[in-house]
């Protein structure tokens, strides 16, 4: 009989419990903590009009704000998207903030149709602030918007709609520099 032969499965034995023991200690928390991950911009938005139909087919059910919410009943497909925003705004205006949403000649003009035919309806203005659709805000429509601008104020903090704002132009400039190139 060998001893060398035991001795052998002894190392063994000992190396494989010394490499359990390291990575239960890692996975208690020995590991350095990641920092916390900064919030991406949101990129979309979406502009909903208001119906007087319910429809199951054409419209989607709409809840806008958290501490009051309103219900409406909107047009299944949206009127307005990031694609048709030239530029985005926070305004800040008597201790109160609005975004401002600028569009384009196409969106100009599908903004104006649509608010001539809906006064005295909603736009509902869907983004996904949380990495889920979330409804932020429902203007009412009391005239014809010609110039292209929609201002409104939403129901959601100053640092998301930051994020929304910044996410927007970011994407803005990535389309004009890829149009330019």
């Amino acid at each position: 009989m060998r001893v060398t032969r035991a001795w052998f499965n002894i190392n063994i034995l000992l190396a494989f419990a010394l490499m359990m023991g390291l990575t239960t200690s890692a996975a208690e928390g020995d590991a350095p903590a990641k920092k916390p991950r900064k919030p991406k911009p949101v990129k979309a938005v979406r502009i909903y009009v208001e119906t007087r139909h319910d429809i199951a087919e054409r419209s989607l059910a709409a809840t806008v704000g958290r501490s009051s919410p309103m219900s409406f009943q909107v047009e299944k497909l949206p009127i307005l998207n990031e694609v048709h925003v030239e530029e985005a705004a926070l305004l800040e205006e008597s201790g109160t903030y609005q975004v401002q949403l600028k569009f384009n000649s196409l969106g100009t003009r599908v903004l104006e149709a649509y608010t001539a035919a809906a006064v005295g309806r909603h736009l509902v203005i869907m983004t996904d602030i949380d990495a889920e659709a979330r409804w932020i805000a429902a203007p009412l429509v009391r005239r014809r918007i010609g110039d292209g601008v929609l201002r409104f104020v939403p129901d959601a903090s100053r640092e998301e709609m930051q994020r929304l704002v910044r996410g927007l132009n970011e994407a803005i400039a990535k389309k004009k520099k890829r149009w330019l190139n």
